[in-house]
């Protein structure tokens, strides 16, 4: 049996997958915007979390938001950068993790990535 070349799934594709976490949602949204208003992610995903961890001595348990931003490779020296300066903490978890997407998905992102098209402004009738 063979597979039509036009029904057949096309690769997955990798992208990668920034996480870090905030306090409070209007940190979280505020990363969010700077990192798509500079187009280093295609999408940013906010989830709220409970972390466990050890600070200064003691056992910590708070309650964060997790911020997941889908890049490309090219673009995620620049999103790190923009991470670790707009980030409201002294030791910001910034995790790198490939991950598979579909093609498609794939495809948006890098579009997404993309500088928008340079628009021209309609000329302007002098009266």
């Amino acid at each position: 049996m063979t597979t039509d070349p036009g029904t057949a799934a096309a690769a997955p594709r990798e992208i990668l997958m920034v996480t870090t976490t905030v306090a409070t949602e209007a940190e979280a949204k505020r990363l969010a915007h700077a990192v798509l208003h500079a187009r280093l992610a295609a999408c940013v995903q906010v989830e709220p979390i409970t972390a466990y961890f050890h600070w200064e001595g003691a056992l910590e348990e708070c309650r964060e938001l997790r911020v997941a931003c889908k890049t490309a490779h090219s673009a995620m020296p620049a999103l790190m950068a923009l991470l670790r300066k707009q980030h409201p903490y002294t030791l910001p978890q910034l995790v790198v993790q490939p991950v598979q997407a579909s093609a498609e998905y794939g495809c948006w992102v890098d579009e997404q990535l993309a500088p928008a098209p340079q628009r021209q402004e309609p000329a302007m009738a002098v009266a």
